[in-house]
């Protein structure tokens, strides 16, 4: 890999005929290198320190060439080097994501950020877009930018070819949780299609408010959202499911001031017996405090007052 961006990409400064080689070179390498770490054995030394990987080595050799591609002051995609960005940075991704180094992706972004105002983003493949889409997603999901999730998540899903059905079904794992944050279900025909049956039962419970059959889904595929690396933000589900309680319960009671008695009966009455009235306050105090509910708390008479207005406005307004 040095030796190609030292003899080949900082050498022929005109031509770019090369970059599919360089893309293949890349791919293999950290292909090549992520095998060799599975079958090496390692061993912390004296100290407790662990060693660099091979993979996060190869991520140095790529972003080294990397740098070298986005440095050409070329804008021209039959000549610039900068045909590269998209699929280096996801590249780049690929190895960021499995290592857990989610901080370095910020200048990988700002360069594709550079090359949509510079027009080159349209020299793109469609395949490299998908991607980048999918990678940049997640990252906006896990830094709870969720209008920018999804719109990525979505662009990756709606130009993923139809054949490519497992890689339709891993945007999906992030895009339903992320649709759900922002009040849409998905329906149980999605679903079924791509084998996801693991959120099914999830979807109804925040869909009916119901917190006692979310956390037993949540328990029950467990190891699944784990490896997906999706269960802490589906744990962040009870709060939607709370709302959903307590808007069933305001709707009944007919009055925008609630006694905090009617939500814990609501609550027994579906089995959850560890919630006291304090820390039903404090939940309610959360979802005021995050917008998801209009109104404010009175300690005193242990009441929530609604606003006589929107008292529980649109989930997806919160996050635009």
């Amino acid at each position: 890999m040095q030796v190609f961006n030292k003899e080949v990409i900082q050498k022929k400064k005109e031509e770019n005929w090369f970059m599919p080689i360089f893309y293949q070179l890349c791919t293999d390498l950290r292909t090549l290198a992520k095998k060799v770490d599975d079958m090496t054995v390692k061993e912390d030394d004296d100290e407790g320190e662990t060693e660099t990987t091979y993979y996060e080595q190869s991520a140095s050799y790529i972003m080294e060439a990397f740098r070298a591609c986005v440095s050409d002051v070329r804008n021209d995609p039959g000549t610039s080097k900068k045909v590269a960005i998209l699929n280096m940075t996801n590249q780049l991704f690929r190895i960021y994501f499995k290592i857990n180094k989610l901080n370095l992706l910020k200048p990988l972004i700002r360069a594709v950020e550079n090359a949509q105002q510079s027009g080159l983003y349209d020299s793109f493949s469609m395949a490299d877009k998908v991607s980048f889409n999918y990678f940049l997603g997640r990252k906006a999901m896990f830094d709870a930018k969720l209008a920018l999730a999804e719109s990525s998540l979505l662009y990756a899903f709606r130009n993923c070819p139809p054949e490519y059905v497992e890689n339709k079904r891993r945007i999906l794992i992030y895009l339903i949780p992320v649709k759900m944050f922002l009040g849409q279900m998905p329906k149980k025909e999605l679903l079924h299609k791509y084998e996801l049956d693991q959120f099914v039962q999830i979807v109804e419970a925040v869909r009916i408010g119901n917190v006692k059959k979310l956390d037993e889904a949540l328990w029950r595929d467990e190891a699944f959202f784990i490896q997906c690396g999706i269960y802490l933000m589906l744990e962040k589900l009870r709060a939607i499911a709370f709302r959903k309680l307590f808007k069933f319960c305001s709707v009944l009671m007919e009055n925008h001031m609630i006694h905090l008695d009617v939500f814990l009966t609501a609550l027994r009455l579906q089995n959850v017996t560890d919630i006291d009235c304090d820390e039903l306050e404090c939940i309610i105090a959360n979802l005021i405090y995050d917008g998801r509910i209009k109104g404010y708390l009175s300690h005193q008479h242990k009441k929530l007052v609604l606003s006589k207005k929107e008292a529980f406005p649109p989930l997806s307004s919160i996050y635009m």
